[in-house]
C-alpha cells in the first residue's frame, strides 16, 4: 500500500469525536428529549441541541455547512426515547462520516432518520408502556399497600436505571454500529419477531392486571324463607371468576374501537358507579 493510501485510510479511521463528546450528546438525549415540543417538528429541537456539543468539530471553521447540518437536524423526528436513541447514535455517526468527506447525501441520512422512527417506535412503546410498567408497578404497588413506601422508591430506581443504561446501550451501539448494521437488523426481521412477543406478553399481564385491580361485584342477594343465593357468589362466580371486571373492559375496548374519547368513557364509568352504588347494585 502506497503511503497517500494509508494516509487516507488513518484520516478516515480517525474518529472526530471523543467519548467525551459521545456522553454530553447522550445526556442532552436522556434528560431532553421532551422539553421543546410542537406539531411542526415534535422532537427535533431536541435532536438538533444533540448535536450542539459536537457541531464544532464537525465544521469548526465552515458555518454554512454548520447551518445546513442544523437545519437537516432540527427536522420532524418522534421516537421512543430509550429505544429511539439507537437513532441517535447511528446519525451522528453519519454526520461523522459525511464531515471526513464521506458522499453520504444529507437527504438520505433524513430519510434513513424517518424510516425507523415507526419500528422502534412500536417497540418501545409496547415493551414500556404494555409490559415494563404494569409489571413492575403491581409489584410496587403491592409492596406500599403493606404500609411501607419502599414499593415507590424501588419503582423509582428500576425505572431510573433500566431507561438510563437502555438509553445509554443503544445510543453507543447506534454509533459504533452505524446505519448498514441497524437497517439488516430491521431487514432480517428480528425487530417485528421482539415486537410480536412483547405484545403477547403485554395482553398476559393487562389481563392479570384486570382480574386484580378492576373490581366490580354484585351485592345483591336473594332470601327466600328456606335460604341466601347470592348473585355474586352462586351464579357470576360460578359461570367465571371476575366476569364483571372482564365484561367491563371490553365494554370499555369496544367504546375506544367505535371512536369514543377518552373524556366521554370516564364519564360514563363515574355515571355507571354512581348509579350502581346508589342503587346497590355494584359494589367493590
Amino acid at each position: 500500500m502506497s503511503d497517500d493510501k494509508m494516509q487516507v485510510t488513518a484520516k478516515d479511521s480517525k474518529s472526530l469525536l471523543t467519548k467525551g463528546d459521545l456522553i454530553k450528546s447522550w445526556l442532552i438525549w436522556e434528560n431532553f428529549p421532551q422539553t421543546c415540543y410542537n406539531y411542526e417538528r415534535m422532537m427535533g429541537q431536541a435532536i438538533a441541541h444533540v448535536f450542539t456539543p459536537i457541531v464544532k468539530k464537525f465544521y469548526n471553521n465552515e458555518p454554512e455547512k454548520k447551518k445546513d447540518m442544523m437545519k437537516r437536524e432540527i427536522e420532524f423526528f418522534n421516537v421512543h426515547v430509550e429505544f429511539g436513541a439507537v437513532i441517535i447514535g447511528m446519525i451522528i455517526a453519519m454526520e461523522e462520516q459525511k464531515a471526513k468527506g464521506k458522499d453520504i447525501p444529507g437527504d438520505f441520512i433524513t430519510s434513513l432518520k424517518t424510516s425507523m422512527m415507526g419500528p422502534l417506535s412500536g417497540v418501545g412503546d409496547t415493551i414500556y408502556q404494555g409490559v415494563l410498567i404494569p409489571i413492575l408497578l403491581a409489584i410496587c404497588i403491592d409492596m406500599n399497600r403493606k404500609g411501607t413506601i419502599w414499593g415507590s422508591i424501588i419503582y423509582f430506581v428500576l425505572m431510573f436505571g433500566i431507561s438510563w443504561g437502555l438509553s445509554y446501550g443503544t445510543f453507543m451501539f447506534g454509533y459504533r454500529a452505524g446505519a448498514e448494521s441497524v437497517m439488516d437488523f430491521l431487514e432480517k426481521g428480528i425487530l417485528d419477531r421482539i415486537l410480536r412477543g412483547a405484545e403477547i406478553m403485554g395482553c398476559m399481564v393487562m389481563g392479570g392486571l384486570i382480574s386484580s385491580y378492576v373490581k366490580m361485584t354484585v351485592p345483591l342477594k336473594i332470601v327466600t324463607s328456606t335460604q341466601t343465593f347470592s348473585i355474586q357468589k352462586q351464579l357470576l362466580d360460578v359461570l367465571m371468576p371476575n366476569i364483571l371486571p372482564f365484561a367491563f373492559t371490553l365494554l370499555i375496548l369496544l367504546m375506544l374501537k367505535r371512536g369514543w374519547s377518552s373524556l366521554k368513557i370516564i364519564g360514563i364509568m363515574i355515571l355507571i358507579g354512581i348509579i350502581g352504588g346508589w342503587t346497590g347494585i355494584l359494589g367493590a
